[in-house]
């Protein structure tokens, strides 16, 4: 990437430093910083594939689920359930220690299930791309269809790397794109 030629103040993403940054993209102060935060990164992914594994073997037919079950299925913390215990909240039975049962119903009510959003990578390669206006949305026009923000159109065409076009005043997404983009939404 090409450096600027501007002094680029930032915060470092993993100490929390402030540096001179030398691309408009960078994140780290420091090479041992990029690479701190990649460890952090896999150790993260790491303990979610942990956890989706323990939850695919919890029954789901049990009407009643231990503390750590709920822990794992639901992704909130034991403070908080035992806070909501506590409370009255969520109807528990104790059969001895570290032998809390749990309503497993009423918990769903109160916590839905945590599912791992998974980034969609665009289908379209750059040769098969077609700018004509009539194959393609504007910005303002997927922002109205979707009920989304502009910034928040801009930044998810960013995120997913969909290609655009600008003609005269107008920015150009392929309909394709949009359409499979945010019909998961």
């Amino acid at each position: 990437m090409p450096g600027s030629k501007f002094i680029l103040p930032k915060i470092c993403e993993n100490c929390g430093t402030q540096f001179n940054a030398k691309t408009v993209y960078s994140k780290f102060c420091s090479k041992k910083c990029s690479e701190a935060a990649t460890r952090k990164k896999k150790a993260q992914e790491k303990q979610e594939e942990q956890r989706q594994q323990l939850a695919e073997q919890i029954p789901t037919d049990r009407p009643y689920i231990s503390i750590a079950e709920a822990v794992v299925l639901f992704g909130i913390s034991r403070d908080t359930i035992y806070r909501q215990i506590r409370k009255g909240n969520i109807p528990a039975v104790n059969l001895g220690e570290r032998l809390t049962r749990i309503s497993r119903v009423h918990i769903e009510a109160m916590f839905p299930k945590v599912e791992i959003a998974k980034v969609i990578q665009p289908t379209i390669t750059k040769q098969e791309i077609n700018f004509d206006p009539t194959n393609c949305y504007t910005i303002g026009e997927i922002s109205q269809k979707y009920g989304v923000s502009l910034s928040t159109v801009d930044k998810t065409i960013r995120k997913c790397s969909i290609p655009k076009k600008q003609m005269g005043k107008f920015v150009y997404v392929p309909k394709v794109e949009i359409d499979r983009l945010f019909a998961n939404k």
